[in-house]
């Protein structure tokens, strides 16, 4: 326990480990600095020990819950504004950006179609463009959902609804790969 020597004293931690003092009774920064010499968060001591020390477990954002933000939240990433009501979340997203598609650009028939309304969960950290995977860009008219393809006239930003055009990929500013796609889209079949 050397490394608690200068914040926590050997005769309290003696105390906690014989139980004659409680670890509840420690002030906050003791706790922590014990945590820390352990090597753990005050979350995984309180796991540990069985100490309710009134921690809640925190979730990453892209492991366990975020915030969403319209679409046009993708102009200003870093002040998105006022997030709105959802049930989407996804793991593994390096730079999380969740937005909710307001447009029908990408409706459409194809494995890239996403709908209005579909939770968009963007990847900042995947800006590297990849033929045929789907981004969040920008340009001058505003934010667009878009294919990234190239034609035989260069490399575009497709719309699955073909009523958009494309946009040229020299033109457009990547906010991030949409790395999945979440909705709660229940189409009715007919029987």
């Amino acid at each position: 326990m050397a490394r608690t020597e200068y914040t926590v004293a050997q005769r309290s931690i003696s105390a906690l480990e014989t139980g004659t003092s409680p670890l509840t009774g420690m002030a906050i920064g003791r706790v922590v600095a014990l945590a820390r010499a352990l090597g753990w968060t005050l979350a995984e001591m309180q796991r540990a020990t069985g100490v309710d020390l009134g921690i809640v477990d925190a979730t990453l954002v892209g492991e366990g819950s975020a915030d969403v933000y319209p679409l046009k939240a993708a102009l200003t990433p870093d002040t998105p504004g006022p997030a709105v009501d959802h049930e989407a979340v996804m793991p593994g997203i390096g730079q999380p950006l969740l937005l909710r598609a307001d447009t029908d650009e990408m409706q459409g028939t194809s494995p890239a179609s996403i709908r209005p309304g579909d939770y968009l969960h963007i990847d900042r950290k995947q800006t590297t463009l990849d033929e045929g995977r789907v981004y969040v860009i920008t340009d001058t008219d505003g934010v667009h959902v878009r294919l990234y393809t190239t034609t035989r006239l260069g490399s575009v930003f497709r719309a699955e609804n073909r009523q958009y055009e494309d946009i040229p990929a020299n033109e457009a500013h990547v906010i991030g790969l949409v790395a999945g796609v979440t909705s709660d889209y229940s189409p009715q079949l007919l029987n």
